[in-house]
């Protein structure tokens, strides 16, 4: 989807099995939820005032459920994940340990 030229890098998350992704009073945020332990999580807001397009690349995942508003993503296993934004888009994609750095 991007080339990475105009991408920000916002956070790296490690070993997670799941997000979720909200919107809730004009504000944007996901939450990540790590494999054996579901009320251990790891929320990211997103700039508040702005309303973003985030996709969610590269990561195999199992199930999607959405109920109003918000939707929960459960990975086939844990998984390394980088968030990068682009203009008004947030990218939410897996990383391989090696080209994350986190060998």
């Amino acid at each position: 989807m991007s080339d990475g030229r105009d991408e920000e890098l916002i956070e790296r998350v490690r070993n997670t099995a799941g997000l979720i992704l909200a919107i809730t009073e004009n504000r944007s945020w996901i939450e990540f939820f790590f494999e054996g332990d579901l009320m251990h999580t790891q929320t990211i807001n997103l700039p508040g005032n702005a309303i973003f397009d985030i996709y969610v690349e590269e990561i195999p995942h199992k199930t999607t459920v959405y109920e109003h508003p918000r939707t929960m993503i459960f990975f086939t296993g844990p998984c390394d994940i980088e968030i990068v934004r682009e203009g008004n888009k947030i990218i939410v994609r897996g990383l391989n340990q090696q080209a994350a750095g986190m060998v």
